[in-house]
């Protein structure tokens, strides 16, 4: 289940074991607004629209909630692998069709979108680290093991191992993400 490797990417950070998942809320409102997107991401792909709609009228204002305590807008129609991390509260927008693969982790500030006109949203690769600040703008495809430095502004494909930064973001070496992201299993096990 999604939701439980979100909340073990926590865990695990702090040498928690994975049952421990469970606590996680109790200690890390970042992980409020993931617990509400995988609510509503489930909902809006409910097949009987009979229960479809009562349960958005749930969870729009708990969205909105998390919106205001957290200032994190996730939308409900983005596609977001397992393991999905958020180190720090504040200012983060993850834009109507993006998607993010697994073990993914974001610092404050982080915008992935739409630059408008149909130019398309991002398309993330599995163990991205974005640093604080980063946006990602418009229909680019981020490989697997990148890192988004700190302020870089995306706007062109970033190829798998890269390490990024600037604006126009530049690859400045492929060291990849392997420092950044952390999670249960990276070793070799079955993550």
């Amino acid at each position: 289940m999604k939701l439980l490797d979100d909340l073990d990417a926590y865990g695990f950070r702090k040498g928690w074991p994975r049952w421990a998942c469970l606590a996680v809320p109790l200690f890390y409102p970042s992980c409020w607004p993931v617990i509400v997107y995988r609510f509503g991401s489930w909902v809006v792909k409910l097949r009987w629209a009979c229960l479809r709609l009562p349960l958005y009228l749930l969870y729009f204002p708990l969205k909105r909630l998390m919106e205001l305590l957290t200032t994190i807008d996730i939308s409900e129609y983005a596609e977001i692998g397992a393991g999905f991390f958020i180190a720090h509260l504040g200012n983060i927008v993850v834009g109507h069709h993006s998607r993010i693969g697994r073990y993914t982790s974001m610092h404050q500030g982080v915008t992935l979108g739409g630059e408008g006109g149909g130019g398309g949203f991002p398309v993330i690769g599995d163990r991205v680290y974005f640093g604080a600040g980063a946006k990602i703008i418009g229909g680019v495809t981020i490989g697997n093991d990148v890192v988004i430095g700190a302020n870089a502004v995306v706007t062109r494909d970033v190829p798998d191992n890269a390490v990024v930064g600037g604006i126009p973001a530049k690859v400045l070496n492929f060291r990849g993400s392997s420092k950044f992201v952390h999670f249960r299993g990276q070793q070799g096990d079955s993550a």
